[in-house]
């Protein structure tokens, strides 16, 4: 075997674990766009978020993936996150724990509720799986459409939500070394530019938490020796 064909097969069984959890995302029902049925006044918005780490999975899976424990996702924070690329100073005010829960944690059909920016909000679990190679949650909103009065971080004037439909899902790559996470959103809103600025600080700040928390570090391309 000359040198060409081995850097080949090197650069293959690199890539191998990135192939495996993308046909896993395709294997699963996705969130369709168009399936949203928006009310008269409001447009369908469609947003995914990824990151790669180099923690393995299981240590994710402990940290997010409680549907009635979502205070990483919604709580006070205040960070300077350093990813590979970027530096980015984020505020998002939130009253803590969650108000109310129904039902029996991580079960499909239970229930939660809390506040975000000062709005109250009701969330519904319509999915959850969780097994060594993958953690998947799926949520609704269980309420009439939220009502912004201030976008959270200062990032806009009022604004409507409702409904929407998020899901979670945290993948064990690289051989059970790193950890591929994926949020995806499916709503519907009056001011889409503006909401897709909400989700996208919401989430780097909240996963960025998380990740700190965790000392786990963002990667691109091969797997993390």
């Amino acid at each position: 075997m000359n040198s060409l064909h081995r850097l080949i097969l090197i650069t293959l069984a690199a890539l191998l674990p990135f192939v495996i959890a993308t046909s896993q995302l395709e294997s699963e029902s996705h969130l369709d766009p168009l399936e949203r049925k928006c009310p008269q006044g409001e447009y369908p918005g469609f947003e995914v978020n990824t990151f790669q780490f180099d923690v393995p999975a299981v240590k994710f899976y402990d940290a997010v993936g409680s549907f009635f424990h979502s205070e990483w996702y919604v709580s006070d924070i205040s960070v300077i996150l350093t990813f590979a690329l970027w530096v980015d100073f984020l505020r998002i005010r939130q009253t803590g724990p969650l108000t109310s829960t129904r039902g029996k944690d991580n079960t499909v059909g239970a229930t939660r509720n809390g506040t975000f920016s000062g709005n109250a909000y009701s969330e519904r679990l319509v999915e959850y799986s969780r097994s060594p190679s993958k953690l998947v949650m799926r949520f609704t909103q269980h309420s009439d459409p939220d009502v912004f009065n201030t976008a959270p971080n200062n990032l806009g004037d009022a604004f409507l939500l409702g409904p929407y439909t998020e899901e979670l899902g945290v993948y064990s790559i690289c051989g059970g070394t790193a950890t591929y996470l994926s949020l995806t959103s499916v709503y519907c809103t009056d001011k889409i530019v503006l909401m897709y600025d909400v989700y996208q600080s919401q989430r780097r700040s909240a996963i960025g938490g998380v990740a700190t928390t965790l000392r786990a570090r963002v990667f691109d391309g091969t797997c993390p020796i």
